[in-house]
């Protein structure tokens, strides 16, 4: 079964950046980054701007940042597949099969009064590995790989519903950037909590009606929050 890992924080833009890494059982790396676009060292919220100049948008940046680590974003349309499992199983053998690297990856900017937030669910394939044992074995591997693809799911259903709420959030940029990065944190506390969740009512995928429930009810969710899908 996939290895719980704890992945090292990355010095994202060389600014520090707040990060929830949450894992259960032994499956899934499961993570946070809070980009810190433009502040001074010490801050960790989100970038606070004066009038709007030559700036690239934030869904860019975050974007490009994503894309400078190899990440794999979220998509209905692309699931994982083991081929994004790039990472070398470790020599030495042990129980864990496999281990999945993901992040939720978010920042906001307020430029005046105009406000931007944005999150992006990726995955890690580098940091990502599954071991010949679990690919040899077709039952296995099928099991195993559905098993973290709703983890990977279940973070973008918490990714949705940050979206919506600071999409409607009532002038955020009345508000502190500690306010803003712990209504954020709220979100990301609620999602490794709902990760360990799975793994305790699946025992790590190995329960294959608590599996097949959390499927289901990861894809109803998905489906209730299409709206707010990454753009």
């Amino acid at each position: 079964m996939p290895e719980s890992v704890i992945m090292e924080p990355q010095a994202l833009f060389r600014w520090p950046f707040r990060a929830h890494l949450g894992s259960a059982g032994r499956l899934a790396t499961i993570g946070s980054t809070l980009l810190a676009l433009g502040l001074v060292a010490g801050s960790c919220a989100g970038a606070r701007t004066g009038p709007a100049g030559a700036q690239a948008p934030l869904a860019d940046v975050v974007r490009r940042e994503v894309a400078s680590l190899g990440a794999l974003m979220w998509s209905p349309s692309r699931p994982l597949t083991w081929s994004d499992f790039r990472g070398s199983a470790p020599a030495v053998e042990s129980d864990d099969g496999a281990r999945t690297a993901y992040s939720l990856f978010h920042g906001v900017r307020c430029t005046g009064a105009r406000f931007e937030f944005r999150v992006i669910v990726a995955m890690l394939p580098d940091q990502s590995w599954v071991s010949p044992a679990v690919r040899a074995d077709e039952r296995v591997s099928a099991q195993t790989l559905r098993h973290e693809q709703t983890h990977f799911n279940l973070s973008e259903v918490h990714a949705r519903r940050m979206r919506r709420y600071f999409a409607e959030l009532y002038a955020p940029c009345d508000r502190s950037e500690q306010e803003l990065a712990e209504l954020a944190n709220g979100f990301i506390r609620d999602e490794a909590q709902a990760q360990l969740r799975y793994e305790q009512e699946t025992r790590n995928g190995r329960l294959p009606q608590a599996q097949s429930g959390w499927d289901g009810e990861v894809t109803r969710l998905l489906g209730s929050l299409g709206r707010w899908g990454a753009q």
